[in-house]
């Protein structure tokens, strides 16, 4: 692609990042799944369906495959921010795509309120019963009653309303690790709960009979009530922009969380009916929830007059979202403890991936210009979208303070499963109608059933929900009937206005990276740096009959959708478009402006999908002297995670050398500083190589240089060397540079060091910073660790290349 009135052979061009890998995004999945589902509607769910709550987690399971075929073939076809809205847009019309949206704002707004109601419920029973704080007791305001547990869950949305508009970012390793305690923590809790099964099986077998103590209805209830923990699938497609080739694996992450979830959850249920005992203490307590109406207990039978007469499931179910937390407490040593802290952070961790969520959809509607344009605002400064944030903060704290939790809850699932129903129609309409001109990763099979039994299981859940919550459905009915107000008022004519300018590319498709020889990848962040990275790297290209890619990158926070950072571009637009300035005629110069999250990875990206040879860095010559960081936390993370040579120049604006030092000791980044060399020599600069000794064996130090010498000479480059003796290598170096006045010295890293924070060595490092003139680092890609990294990330999902950057 040819750059309007540049050079010949130059290119433009602009792309979005992707950084999330098949294990960052399953672990997304299961992260969201495994949240308020586990932790907060177990208890609720078995008070409905006795020790039948197992067959409604895999009857869920079972139904909710059907529906995520559906979401694993259009997100692997359409892997663009707006999910289930994008793709009821393009098959339904606008006005079924606004319906989508607006309940898509809602399920996930009122999903951040059931967390924030189960963090203010744990939150509650670990200040009351662990360190003996007694709050205010709950008072009525209007039609509410207002608790503690309300309070902390108004605080919890407003928190999380503050953080997603400050774009604080919860990284994907930390993600990782919220996600992998929380698994840690139920599989803890299962292996005690089957340790005493195993060891009672006559009693825990006595507590599964009756086994549908309410028949199927109750079953029935409990899957209704207990379908948004098998919903995380739809977050995982909202990410499609995002992922490391999206068409592998996108589906993949589906229903390997899928398949996780649903056997930690049935096996969660079995423990909590086999495994306990209902005690005076827990009867105790069930009766209280009972006389209160609190945690949810409510829509249940009586509870027994006796302990002796009550069944585990109705204890749990009048324990509502207490239930797992207080049977915990009998299944393992501080279990009540153990669940309630990974409960506070599980539903945290979820209640910013939904607040994250519902931002994203009423932005994307706001930008698509059928909700006011408000909505699609971004803050100057934060760059996020705060009126969507604030907005959908202010009704996660609503529905939390309006409702009780099984309401909420109840109410989540109703709009998850319309929702859904539309989902699966709509891909019905996209095969039928444009399934010759997908490309699609992922095909389900049986075609129209699936997407046919989805449907009908979907509606037939929600209605009888119906029989369980009422008002969940009167809630719902009324936010859509809103909807629909809203869309003929307002929305639709403003559709018509832009439905040209906002049409949806519905064909993806797929590139090959162009092979194009040897590539050098030079980020530019600062244009004072620009004419030297560019001497530098064109000097080594032209030497390789390769080529250069300048790119800079433009970064958003987590919470604003990658492509609306396009209109943050143009600040790195015009910084690439000075640097052309210094770009050589003889080799081709391409440029990309990057927009992603992160500056590092979002450098490592491209160099791996456009398959660079060698990534050249500025540093400003100063080493950290206290944080983890040796040169910087972007250079530490590009230096270490690219999987390319790299090479870090010492950005003090020196002019081009004519004498350069290359210290060697051999190896193969020794070898690569001294192809750089070669190239300097190339383009005219005198080159010594040099090695220092402390054994006083200079003779041999200087045959092997002297081998050097000839091989580089067999290729055209004449090189002088020289040999010094002395036991601070760094300081003989130094001295030796600076004496016979070197301007530039190349340096290969002397290996990993016992400290974390050296990248190249001490000696290259100490070099780099005192030496007054141009240093160059250079770090040859090593082979093992690669082959290591590539073996990891076939089972982790970070060898998939993606081969398609975004238009």
């Amino acid at each position: 692609m040819s750059d309007d009135g540049g050079l010949p052979g130059h290119s433009h061009d602009e792309e979005l990042a992707r950084d999330l890998s098949l294990f960052d995004i399953t672990m997304i999945g299961i992260g969201a799944m495994i949240g308020a589902g586990i932790f907060v509607l177990t208890g609720l769910a078995a008070g409905q369906a006795g020790p039948g709550l197992v067959m409604a987690f895999a009857f869920n399971g079972f139904i909710t495959i059907f529906t995520g075929m559906v979401y694993a073939e259009l997100g692997s076809a359409i892997p663009e921010a707006g999910g289930g809205y994008l793709w009821v847009r393009e098959a339904l019309g606008r006005s079924q795509a606004f319906l989508a949206g607006w309940m898509s704002w809602f399920a996930h707004a009122v999903a951040g309120s059931l967390y924030t109601l189960g963090f203010g419920a744990f939150v509650h029973l670990l200040l009351t019963d662990y360190f003996g704080i007694q709050l205010f007791q709950p008072v009525d305001l209007l039609f509410i009653s207002f608790g503690p547990e309300k309070l902390f869950a108004v605080f919890a949305g407003a928190l999380f309303a503050y953080i997603n508009f400050r774009g604080a970012k919860e990284t994907g390793l930390a993600g990782n690790i919220v996600t992998m305690v929380k698994i840690t923590v139920i599989i803890v809790l299962i292996a005690f709960g089957f340790g005493y099964i195993f060891g009672n099986p006559a009693e825990a077998t006595d507590r599964f009979k009756p086994f549908l103590p309410r028949d199927f209805g109750g079953v029935f209830i409990a899957m209704g009530l207990t379908f948004i923990a098998f919903e995380g699938y739809e977050i995982i497609v909202q990410s499609g922009e995002e992922v490391v080739n999206p068409k592998k694996s996108v589906p993949k992450a589906v229903f390997y969380s899928m398949s996780v979830v649903v056997t930690i959850y049935m096996l969660v249920a079995i423990v909590l009916i086999g495994a306990v005992q209902v005690t005076p203490g827990l009867f105790s307590l069930a009766q209280e929830g009972a006389a209160s109406g609190a945690h949810g207990a409510t829509n249940l039978p009586p509870i027994p007059g006796s302990a002796e007469a009550a069944a585990v499931w109705e204890i749990l179910g009048h324990l509502g979202e207490l239930g797992l937390a207080r049977a915990a407490g009998q299944i393992m040593p501080y279990g009540t403890l153990v669940i309630l802290v990974a409960g506070v952070f599980s539903t945290l961790s979820a209640l910013n991936a939904t607040t994250y969520s519902s931002t994203r959809v009423s932005f994307a509607m706001g930008r698509d210009h059928v909700l006011p344009d408000a909505f699609s605002e971004v803050h100057p400064e934060k760059q996020t979208p705060h009126i969507a944030t604030a907005l959908s903060g202010a009704l996660i704290i609503f529905m939390a303070v309006a409702l009780p939790i099984e309401a909420v809850a109840a109410a989540t699932d109703v709009m998850f499963l319309l929702l859904f129903l539309q989902v699966n129609y709509a891909a019905i309409v996209i095969r039928r109608k444009w399934g010759d001109q997908i490309d699609y990763g992922y095909v389900m099979p049986y075609f129209p059933y699936v997407p046919i039994i989805g449907i009908l299981t979907k509606l037939a859940l929600a209605v009888y929900l119906f029989n369980y919550s009422p008002l969940a459905w009167y809630g719902a009915i009324a936010w859509i009937l809103v909807g629909v107000g809203i869309f003929f008022l307002y929305s639709r004519g403003r559709v018509r206005e832009t439905e040209a300018e906002e049409e949806t590319r519905l064909i993806t498709e797929e590139r090959a990276p162009e092979d194009r020889g040897y590539q050098v990848l030079i980020p530019i962040a600062n244009p004072n740096h620009a004419e030297q990275l560019i001497r530098a790297g064109s000097a080594v290209a032209r030497h390789n009959d390769g080529e250069v890619l300048l790119t800079s990158v433009a970064t958003v926070p987590d919470q604003t959708p990658l492509s609306e950072g396009r209109r943050y571009a143009e600040e790195q637009r015009e910084l690439l478009d000075e640097a052309m300035q210094y770009a050589p005629d003889d080799i081709p110069v391409h440029r990309t402006v990057t927009i992603g999250h992160d500056i590092a990875k979002s450098i490592n990206n491209v160099a791996y999908q456009r398959e660079s040879d060698l990534v050249l860095l500025g540093w400003r010559g100063q080493r950290k002297r206290v944080s983890d960081y040796a040169l910087g936390s972007n250079i530490d993370t590009v230096v270490q995670n690219a999987e390319c040579d790299v090479a870090v120049l010492k950005t003090d604006g020196s002019p081009q050398p004519g004498h350069v030092l290359v210290p060697t000791a051999g190896g193969l980044n020794s070898v690569l500083a001294e192809q750089f060399a070669a190239a300097y020599a190339a383009a005219g600069a005198d080159v010594t190589l040099f090695n220092v000794v402390s054994d006083g064996d200079a003779d041999v130090a200087r045959s092997t240089l002297s081998d050097r010498q000839d091989a580089l000479a067999e290729s055209d480059i004449d090189v002088d060397i020289a040999v010094e003796e002395g036991d601070d290598i760094a300081g003989t170096i130094l001295t030796y540079a600076r004496d016979r006045a070197f301007e530039s010295i190349i340096v290969g890293a002397a290996g990993e060091g016992i400290l974390r924070r050296v990248l190249f060595g001490e000696v290259p490092e100490t070099v780099g910073e005192e030496f007054e003139g141009e240093v160059v680092m250079v770090r040859k890609r090593r082979p093992v660790k690669s082959a290591l990294k590539q073996l990891v990330r076939k089972w982790v999902g970070k060898g998939a290349k993606a081969t398609h950057l975004g238009e």
